[in-house]
């Protein structure tokens, strides 16, 4: 059985599974879905065609499914997802697509700061961190396991590589490639995130792969085409390294490129 305050207002129309927890003052409109075990602090509001997936928390005042931060919105619009699992803290924001049919999708089990705010159309993989004051741009895109700091505003359509840690403050402007640490302002790849990656069990060879790509592409070669050429002859084509060589492949803003601090020694395992 479900737990809603009596002053929450919960459209009839809303799809509300069991053991789910609404606060006091909370608005669920007509096209919002909540899942098994969902909780819902104080005044948070959820609109649109929102599906909240299973054993999500949100907090005090954030606001999901309301229209996108957009000049020339027309016509039908389109909802958020989000995985199960997921953590939003007080006050972040997430925007509904503003296209009809459209998703601005959170994976699961990712963890949103307070006042983060996912513009329309993002798509953010799983276990996905963003810390305080964290801001997306529309239609960016960011991959499994990326970390990103505290003041960091993220251009529209920019991509985020899986396994990234992006250290603010600063303004991201270019794609930043996967399994990287990127900092600075303007942003520079400073090394690997070796920490990131020995987490989520990538192995030490592997690993190896992934400098000697990365080599490549900021110190042998001089164009992208040939490091993507040379990796793709050089380096076993696992999926991490395929992942790095798709990812530069097809940016369309360019990647940040590497700075002057040296990468960290490999640890054994």
């Amino acid at each position: 059985m479900s737990d809603i305050h009596p002053s929450a207002i919960v459209d009839p129309a809303a799809h509300i599974a069991g053991n789910v927890r609404i606060g006091p003052g909370a608005v669920v409109g007509a096209g919002v879905s909540l899942g098994e075990g969902c909780e819902l602090g104080a005044h948070t509001v959820i609109e649109g065609s929102s599906r909240i997936g299973p054993g999500c928390r949100i907090f005090h005042g954030a606001v999901i499914g309301t229209e996108g931060q957009h000049t020339n919105i027309e016509g039908a619009e389109g909802g958020v997802e989000i995985g199960a699992g997921t953590v939003i803290r007080e006050m972040a924001t997430v925007h509904r697509s503003i296209e009809e049919g459209g998703l601005t999708q959170i994976g699961e089990k990712c963890y949103l700061m307070v006042q983060a705010h996912v513009a329309h159309d993002c798509t953010l993989g799983d276990e996905v961190i963003l810390t305080n004051a964290t801001t997306l741009g529309g239609y960016v895109e960011i991959g499994d396991r990326a970390f990103v700091t505290g003041f960091v505003g993220i251009h529209q359509f920019i991509r985020i590589g899986e396994g990234v840690m992006l250290t603010g403050p600063a303004a991201v402007r270019k794609d930043v490639p996967p399994f990287t640490m990127t900092d600075g302002n303007p942003p520079k790849v400073r090394s690997l995130n070796l920490v990131g990656m020995r987490r989520s069990g990538i192995s030490s060879q592997v690993r190896g792969h992934l400098k000697e790509a990365y080599r490549i592409v900021f110190e042998d070669s001089k164009s992208v085409e040939e490091a993507l050429a040379r990796i793709e002859a050089e380096i076993p084509a696992g999926r991490e390294v395929r992942s790095v060589v798709d990812f530069v492949r097809s940016s369309k803003r360019g990647i940040y490129r590497g700075g002057d601090r040296p990468p960290p020694p490999e640890v054994s395992e």
